[in-house]
């Protein structure tokens, strides 16, 4: 299944145990055999995780969050603009940040599973650890502490599979520090059409892909 260029689709981080994580809206730029491209402006609508009162969950520990009721509350993508390049089959996404200026900012590795394409977009899980890469190439581990708190959670990895996410991110280091793509320089100077809007939530965004329950 192909995304037609234009079209808004959702990228949805969902959990082991089917509870949606967080939701992104994003523009379709092209899709096929290479991959996905999809541009997020900001003030794009997003679904984010909360408390019952709207209070964020992203810095709670594993254990507050098992204890706490939340529910997924409409918020915007705010503070950058971000183009995200998801190859097929792949074990990670690239992200290329933007300043609301229009700067390139640097890139950004997203360690996930594959994504499963639906009717209205893909769904991934999150693999809590990512990588952060400057400009300049140089590069740093992000949230390596969330990736060993979710060691053995129902919801999350095992401590095999934890290892297998970071030999994920460490096959991607010679790549970023060899500056081959998609770390070449590719995409640096992406313009968006002045004419785009920012993406908004489809009709059953949090709809269950079929054949699942």
């Amino acid at each position: 299944m192909f995304f037609a260029a234009g079209l808004t689709i959702v990228r949805r981080d969902v959990h082991r145990d089917g509870v949606i994580g967080a939701v992104e809206t994003a523009r379709v730029l092209s899709d096929d055999s290479d991959g996905l491209l999809t541009w997020t402006a900001h003030g794009s609508e997003c679904m984010q995780r909360a408390t019952l009162q709207g209070e964020s969950i992203r810095k709670t520990t594993l254990a507050e969050r098992d204890r706490t009721p939340s529910m997924l509350w409409p918020r915007t993508w705010h503070g950058s603009n971000v183009l995200i390049w998801t190859p097929p089959d792949a074990d990670h996404s690239v992200w290329w940040f933007f300043g609301l200026d229009g700067r390139f900012e640097g890139w950004y590795v997203n360690l996930e599973s594959p994504g499963r394409r639906w009717s209205h977009g893909l769904d991934i899980q999150d693999h809590a650890l990512d990588i952060l890469v400057k400009p300049d190439r140089t590069w740093s581990w992000k949230d390596e502490d969330e990736l060993a708190e979710r060691i053995g959670h129902p919801a999350y990895w095992t401590e095999l599979e934890a290892v297998r996410i970071r030999e994920a991110g460490e096959r991607l280091i010679p790549i970023i520090e060899a500056g081959r793509f998609p770390f070449d320089g590719r995409h640096t100077d992406f313009q968006p059409d002045p004419s785009w809007a920012p993406t908004t939530l489809p009709p059953h965004w949090d709809a269950c892909p079929a054949g699942e329950s």
